[in-house]
């Protein structure tokens, strides 16, 4: 009897121990039912729409430097990226012909001078003839019309000689202002003809770039708007800017139009020429928020785009469809115009692998801050 009882014991025992071994195993099974997925929150693109077109630095400013007179260019020492002070002679021309007009003109002037005065001492014997009657009226009126003439010739050769004068001091090229030579666009020894481009000098301080934008980005923007200029020349430093200019003329060869761009502060570091790349940010114009989704993340089928989101119902998170509507796709992904908000789950990969309403746990809460 007592070996009876103490098998049933055992048998009970064993039941037991099977029975809650059985249980544990089907709330594991039921656990391991529930998969693991990793989402994404939507970056807000905080409705701007940013473009980047390359630029030159330039001087705010530049002068091109020409010679008013011709000749041979005989002195031209300059290389590009010199810095010249403002009153330095920048290059001269050869200035033997203008110095002999010089040397002719004076000679005449001389003579003219001299002619002057014998017609001054004539014209005034003749007015005491005139007086005393030992000379006529014809006599008089021609010392007269004689001095006056000469004395009119004086001032012609002497204005002749200020205007030889001023060619010969056009011979030498001086700097207008302190600054950079930007853009040398002869060489020593040619010949140059009057208003030939010799020299761009730029200011010290170039705090302006120049950008071109097509036609359809140009009413996208105006002037005062804020930009970011950044020079890979300077190690990668980004400037902040104003739009100062917008040109209302396309240009015929590119179709593009010049902006001009003032740096809110410079650098000695940035010389007239310089490429950067000038960011702009623009205002969507429907006032609509606008998203950045990885482009993983977004499907289509006949019914349109669509991302799966987590919906949260009783502590549990499911599977739901959300249809969406996409704009342009780029290094970071699609831009969704509408169809999501700011808080949404979106699941980044593994669409195949769910469908809709199916429960899910999220695997990566910790680096969303969940």
């Amino acid at each position: 009897m007592i070996k009876y009882i103490k098998a049933s014991l055992i048998l009970l025992t064993l039941t037991l121990i099977f029975t809650s071994c059985e249980k544990k195993q089907e709330v594991i099974e039921k656990k391991d039912l529930v998969k693991s997925v990793y989402v994404t929150i939507p970056k807000v693109n905080k409705d701007n729409e940013k473009r980047i077109f390359n630029a030159l630095a330039s001087s705010n400013n530049q002068i091109k430097l020409s010679f008013k007179v011709q000749g041979n260019l005989n002195y031209f020492k300059l290389k590009n990226g010199d810095e010249v002070k403002k009153g330095d002679l920048l290059a001269k021309l050869d200035s033997k012909p203008y110095e002999l007009k010089v040397s002719q003109v004076r000679y005449a002037l001389s003579e003219a001078k001299a002619a002057l005065q014998n017609a001054k001492s004539i014209y005034d014997r003749t007015k005491k003839l005139y007086i005393n009657q030992n000379a006529s009226v014809s006599d008089i009126d021609n010392a007269r019309a004689n001095y006056n003439a000469t004395k009119a010739k004086v001032n012609n050769v002497s204005k002749e000689l200020e205007y030889v004068n001023l060619q010969l001091s056009y011979t030498k090229l001086y700097a207008p202002i302190s600054g950079y030579i930007s853009s040398k666009f002869v060489s020593e020894n040619e010949n140059i003809a009057i208003g030939t481009p010799i020299v761009l000098i730029s200011d010290k301080l170039v705090d302006e770039v120049t950008v071109y934008l097509p036609e359809s980005y140009i009413n996208k923007i105006k002037k005062g708007d804020e930009v970011k200029v950044t020079f890979t020349s300077i190690d990668k430093k980004t400037f902040d800017g104003n739009i100062s200019e917008i040109s209302k003329f396309i240009s015929k060869n590119s179709k593009t139009y010049l902006v001009i761009v003032k740096l809110k502060n410079s650098s000695p570091k940035i010389k007239s020429g310089m490429s950067a790349d000038v960011s702009f940010s623009v205002l969507n114009q429907n006032k609509q928020q606008i998203f950045k989704v990885s482009s993983t993340s977004v499907l289509n089928d006949n019914k349109g785009y669509f991302v799966y989101i987590l919906e949260k119902e009783n502590n549990k998170y499911f599977i739901k469809r959300r249809n969406i509507s996409i704009g342009k796709l780029d290094d970071e992904g699609f831009e969704v115009l509408s169809g999501l908000e700011e808080n949404d789950l979106i699941l980044k990969a593994g669409m195949s692998q769910v469908f809709e309403n199916m429960e899910v746990v999220i695997g990566n809460k910790k680096e969303l801050g969940l």
